[in-house]
């Protein structure tokens, strides 16, 4: 049987990020950070709204890096929301992915009626994702960074699953478990801001959340 070579890009590319996505999500979960992703997943959306007002255009590094900015500054606030507030986790969670999601709609409507020819850069489509859509830079760019985050994974593992196991007696050792958190999270953004091009902000959770929960 002949696979066409857009079939065998998109097979290898959501393969791979299954794969990143999974391994960083396998940590998430054990460490009760698994909707902690799925809010860094929503919070990317001002982030890819905002970089694509600063240039003007459809430029995917740019927008991908705005996205991840934007992660990080949901995690901010998340942990400020924890730790300034009576909020407990759970609440900080549900109002960075509603405001953070909230903003990034409302910027991408702005983006319609502001910019022309807004509609072909294909915001929406970081939304639900386009899987069909993918290019061989897109391939490239989540091998890259899916062997980012196995050599991470690799080099922190036994850190990574002693502070996930216990973390009482990682801090009782002296290991920085805020630190370790604060890695392991952004691992998590950085897998969500691969997947946005395919899967969307709707679906990165997905691949984040299930497969580690399955496991």
């Amino acid at each position: 049987m002949n696979i066409s070579y857009n079939t065998l890009v998109v097979l290898s590319g959501v393969s791979l990020l299954g794969a990143a996505a999974g391994m960083v999500g396998a940590f998430a979960v054990l460490r009760r950070r698994a909707l902690t992703g799925d809010a860094l997943a929503h919070a990317a959306l001002p982030g890819l709204c905002l970089a694509f007002m600063a240039t003007g255009e459809r430029r995917l590094p740019v927008l991908l890096l705005g996205a991840f900015t934007s992660c990080l500054l949901g995690k901010v606030a998340i942990a400020a929301l924890k730790r300034w507030t009576k909020l407990k986790e759970d609440s900080a969670l549900g109002i960075v992915l509603t405001v953070f999601f909230g903003a990034g709609i409302a910027l991408s409507r702005v983006i319609q009626n502001q910019f022309p020819g807004s509609s072909k850069a294909g915001l929406d489509s970081f939304i639900l994702g386009k899987t069909a859509g993918m290019t061989r830079d897109d391939l490239l760019l989540i091998a890259t960074v899916a062997a980012g985050c196995l050599a991470v994974v690799v080099l922190l593992y036994k850190e990574f699953k002693l502070t996930s196991f216990d973390a009482g007696f990682a801090r009782a050792l002296g290991w920085p478990v805020y630190m370790f958190d604060f890695l392991l999270m952004a691992l998590v953004a950085i897998a969500v801001v691969i997947g946005l091009p395919a899967v969307g902000v709707v679906m990165i959770a997905s691949l984040l959340i299930v497969p580690a929960a399955a496991a």
